[in-house]
């Protein structure tokens, strides 16, 4: 029995034994398992780490590569994050900044021959960046994990075609050389303050692009003469007009102080650059000559167009491209008769001989200021709400050469052109002064009527527009000459919000910013240069307290999607001494369009 016992006793310690060794081997493979998930899940989470910083790493890539171009650097570039900690690193490799695409910006003035022409204009301008991070290289020799960011960024206002550095100012004088050595051989006399337009000429069918200007001879002469300057200077033409179409006993072409606007045209299959200018005017026969407009060819001379208007023009023909296609489709003309009219040349025309056909692009009056003349081409303003275009014009003003300061008071009127039941006539308009406003309304919203949708604002007595008008980015800016006494006046700066003609700032619509012995010169308030101030740019000039307003103004009317990142836009011109002005102050707009993400 004791031997039956041991056995037993032994079997109970064998099952024990047997018991235990199962359950430590459960616990073995419990373990295992338990050591092997929460290997997995480090994997995992070191994994997710790692795409968190390559993302965070791209997107700061991207974020450089966008305030790069903005500041003009353009070229890749290359940086390597945490440095000196071998397997941590991450490359980060960023691309250019590249424009891709250009159109019109919200309330921006872009007249295919307006003020901002010569430089290019500003826009609406797409811009592609992008950025890849990059990990450390694997020991098993697979691809390194990378994150890839591309984006679409809108840039508006901002610079578009030839703002690339060219230099106008350099130009516009090489050419007044130019032109005033030919006056004086040719003529003995010229006038400095005489019109005078630079323009390059670019396209498909241009090349290398040419670079031309016309300039008349002011007060000093009936003729005007073209130049190409680049790439092989020459002499192109003179043309002076001793006809008497009207029959009125004097030559239909007057002094010549009408600026030409040099614009390419539809003329049957083809395209031709032609300088456009009015008749110009004789003190000594006012209202009897001048009254015609011209379109006169760059290459050849010839006379392609002669209409007559209701009076003088001195005012520069302001040409308008609505189609976005580099050519003139509309343009615009004041007479010292207080009309404005509208030429569409949105159809190309056959020439009968030389000359546009006489049932082909007639001139139409669009507004009467109510005998105020027009010395000052009006700026052209797409309003998308409205499916329309607003003009903004001043009007006032002693003729030139006639010696008088003695004028009515001068207005600037902002205008809905072409709308049904809308006003044609200045005396129509919602009137404001310089001491009171119209309340902040928006007068180009779509909930006013017609009649509703604009605005005259009365300058002070004897002040008539010194300048054209320059508008941009809802911003509307221009000169006047207050007289002061028989030796000069006061030069006002005014600063208005577009839609409503309210002061932009804080304080008063207009400042002083000189002083003039006669009227100011034609080159006033004409943009010369466009700067960009970057953030963070040590060269970004220090702006007074009404202008930092203006831009906080401005900002408040742009879309809601803009992001501001203290960039912005100097419009630079010339003051009434000659010295460098600054015309406006813009905010610039960033918008990310679209993004695309990609990696392994």
């Amino acid at each position: 029995m004791k031997s039956d016992s041991a056995r037993l006793s032994c079997g109970a310690r064998g099952s024990s034994t047997l018991l235990v060794t199962l359950i430590l081997l459960l616990l073995s493979g419990s373990c295992l398992a338990l050591l092997v998930t929460t290997q997995t899940q480090m994997l995992i989470a070191s994994g997710q780490k790692l795409q968190a910083r390559l993302l965070a790493a791209a997107e700061g890539g991207l974020q450089l590569a966008i305030a790069r171009g903005i500041a003009g650097v353009t070229d890749p570039y290359s940086r390597t994050l945490v440095t000196g900690k071998p397997g941590a690193e991450i490359v980060v490799e960023v691309t250019g900044f590249f424009s891709v695409a250009a159109g019109a910006c919200h309330l921006c003035m872009t007249n295919l021959d307006g003020a901002l022409s010569s430089l290019g204009g500003l826009g609406r301008v797409s811009h592609v960046a992008g950025a890849t991070a990059m990990a450390p290289p694997r020991l098993d020799g697979l691809p390194p994990p990378t994150r890839e960011l591309t984006a679409v960024v809108d840039l508006l206002p901002w610079p578009v075609g030839a703002s690339d550095g060219w230099d106008l100012e350099g130009t516009a004088r090489a050419a007044r050389d130019t032109v005033r050595d030919a006056a004086l051989t040719e003529v003995g006399a010229y006038d400095e303050d005489a019109p005078l337009t630079v323009k390059r000429l670019a396209g498909p069918d241009i090349d290398p692009p040419r670079t031309v200007t016309v300039g008349g001879l002011g007060l000093a002469g009936r003729s005007l003469y073209a130049f190409e300057l680049s790439p092989e200077p020459r002499p192109l033409w003179r043309f002076a007009d001793n006809g008497d179409e009207d029959g009125n006993g004097e030559t239909d072409l007057g002094y010549t102080v009408s600026k030409p606007s040099v614009v390419a045209l539809r003329f049957g299959a083809g395209v031709r650059p032609v300088a456009i200018f009015g008749g110009g005017f004789d003190p000594a026969r006012p209202g009897d000559v001048g009254n015609w407009l011209y379109f006169v060819a760059i290459d050849g001379g010839e006379v392609l167009y002669k209409r007559p208007l209701d009076g003088p023009v001195v005012a520069a023909p302001a040409a308008v491209d609505t189609g976005g296609d580099g050519l003139a489709d509309r343009v615009y003309v004041g007479t010292t008769a207080g009309s404005l009219y509208r030429v569409d040349l949105s159809r190309a025309v056959e020439l009968e001989g030389s000359r546009v056909p006489p049932g082909a692009w007639n001139p139409r009056r669009v507004f009467d200021t109510g005998g105020l003349p027009i010395h000052h081409p009006p700026a052209v303003i797409p309003v998308p709400a409205l499916g329309a275009r607003a003009l903004a014009l001043g009007a006032g003003g002693a003729d030139p050469g006639t010696g008088s300061e003695e004028a009515a008071a001068g207005r600037f009127h902002l205008f809905v052109e072409g709308v049904s039941g809308g006003s044609d006539r200045a005396d129509e308009l919602p009137r404001l002064d310089e001491e009171n406003s119209l309340g902040g309304v928006d007068r180009l919203s779509p909930a006013l009527s017609p009649r509703e949708q604009g605005w005259s604002l009365a300058l002070g007595a004897g002040e008539r527009p010194a300048s054209a008008p320059l508008v941009v980015g809802g911003l509307l800016t221009f000169f006047t000459l207050r007289p002061t006494g028989p030796d000069g006046g006061e030069i006002h700066k005014y600063a208005l919000q577009l839609v409503s003609g309210d002061a932009a700032g804080a304080g008063a619509r207009a400042r002083l910013v000189g002083r003039s012995a006669s009227s100011a010169a034609s080159v006033l308030g004409a943009p010369t240069r466009i700067e960009i101030d970057h953030a963070g740019s040590a060269a970004a000039p220090v702006l007074p307290s009404d202008e930092l307003a203006i831009l906080q103004t401005l900002r408040a009317q742009m879309p809601e999607r803009c992001r501001f990142d203290g960039s912005r836009i100097r419009l630079i011109g010339s003051g009434p001494d000659g010295s460098p002005i600054r015309l406006a102050v813009l905010p610039v707009c960033r918008i990310e369009a679209d993004w695309t993400e990609g990696g392994a």
